[in-house]
């Protein structure tokens, strides 16, 4: 089943938009960053483990307009990022005041069973 999960950002304050539950795992297909504001933002996106370690990110100070938008993904339905248990999404605008949208459409499925190692031994 697909979800979207939203955020307004209104400042700079880093913002958690996802967490991946236990024994789930998550396939972005589609990231969607609107600036609503009066004046031109950059916004990082990005995706860390539960120990808040960065791991990638999706985007990195792009700079958004106002009245623009930054979409990633959304081609197919084959996903663009796949977050595991314990991942996090996280946004933050540079803008103390603004009014920036992140949406993520994502399919949330079960962890399958995995494989500790895969050399055979």
């Amino acid at each position: 089943m697909y979800y979207t999960k939203h955020a307004t950002l209104t400042d700079n304050t880093l913002t958690t938009i996802l967490t991946i539950p236990n024994g789930y795992v998550v396939y972005i297909n589609y990231v969607y960053v609107a600036n609503h504001g009066g004046s031109t933002n950059s916004v990082d996106l990005k995706w860390t483990n539960s120990s808040d370690v960065d791991q990638m990110y999706l985007l990195d100070g792009t700079s958004i307009n106002s009245g623009s938008r930054e979409i990633l993904g959304g081609q197919s339905e084959a996903p663009i990022f796949v977050l595991h248990n314990g991942d996090i999404v996280k946004a933050q605008a540079s803008q103390a005041s603004g009014n920036v949208e992140v949406s993520l459409t994502f399919k949330l499925v079960e962890q399958s069973q995995a494989f500790s190692n895969f050399n055979g031994s």
